[in-house]
């Protein structure tokens, strides 16, 4: 039983990672037709719409002093680096994108050690300076025809991460007790009206997809995005904490940019000897961050 228990856990965790490692390839994709609002604005309104089942079961039981607290997650923790993502692979390709995005835990742990007095052990900062340093070299030396715009655009990867940092200790400090499943639903149908909004009257969405100027295959990417990449992850993500641990659910980090290089590469995507070299020094930087002290 226990073995088959470690095997589903395995499953998941595999199955979790190329879901959200194909993110970037998809956002690749869908920029052929959509831009980056379009494909922001669909991907979070899709993810709302089919997990408002769930925020309408649980919505009578939430505190209405969370309310707020799930209303500023679901801005930070969805709404903006949901933008920021696709602004940047305007000018970086989708396996700089997805190796930048193990930088959430670096921020995590800087923020929890800031303003939540969580204890910094020495590894974590060699880490931290480690992965820093790959992420200069890789953001850098990405290729590019114009490496100032490269440069600029991987910021806003690494300002998503910085997003997503926060956010995790929003989740941690003051939302500890309510089950992720619950903090999803909840916090993407409350930022659903903004991106509804902004997909209906500030970009020509609606009248391009009645002239057909938008191909089928470029929805059809956003919304496995939305659908898949937020709403079913989430849950998968859930389940998998609920049958291991945290520290188990978190080694997604360390397989999500390997699924994002290799669908990289198979697109044509190229990787120089520095790319390389500052993606080790990003993995291993995560990985020794988030080692246990001993």
């Amino acid at each position: 039983m226990k073995i088959n228990k470690n095997l589903y856990a395995w499953f998941l965790l595999i199955f979790l990672s190329i879901i959200w490692g194909s993110s970037p390839i998809l956002i690749k994709k869908a920029l052929v037709s959509l831009s980056p609002i379009e494909i922001g604005a669909l991907r979070i309104s899709s993810a709302a719409i089919v997990l408002s089942p769930f925020f309408l079961k649980v919505i009578n039981q939430i505190n209405k002093q969370n309310l707020i607290l799930l209303l500023l997650s679901g801005i930070i923790g969805n709404l903006i680096p949901y933008f920021l993502y696709p602004i940047a692979q305007t000018q970086i390709d989708s396996s700089t994108s997805g190796v930048l995005t193990s930088l959430t835990p670096f921020f995590a742990l800087l923020i929890g050690g800031i303003f939540y007095k969580q204890k910094i052990y020495s590894n974590n900062i060699v880490g931290l300076i480690t992965g820093f340093s790959g992420t200069f070299c890789l953001i850098f030396f990405s290729s590019g025809n114009n490496p100032l715009n490269t440069s600029v655009y991987g910021l806003f990867v690494v300002l998503a991460t910085f997003f997503y940092g926060i956010n995790l200790n929003l989740l941690k400090h003051h939302l500890i007790k309510i089950d992720p499943l619950t903090i999803t639903s909840t916090s993407l149908f409350f930022i659903s009206p903004i991106t509804i909004w902004i997909l209906i009257q500030k970009t020509p969405f609606l009248s391009r997809l009645n002239e057909i100027t938008i191909s089928a295959n470029e929805i059809l990417y956003v919304l496995i995005l939305g659908i898949i990449g937020t709403a079913v992850a989430t849950i998968i993500f859930y389940r998998l904490v609920k049958i291991k641990d945290t520290v188990f659910a978190s080694s997604v980090t360390y397989l999500m940019p390997i699924v994002a290089i290799c669908l990289g590469v198979l697109d044509g995507e190229k990787i120089n000897i520095i790319q390389s070299f500052s993606i080790l020094l990003i993995l291993f930087g995560v990985y020794w961050a988030n080692k246990k002290s001993t």
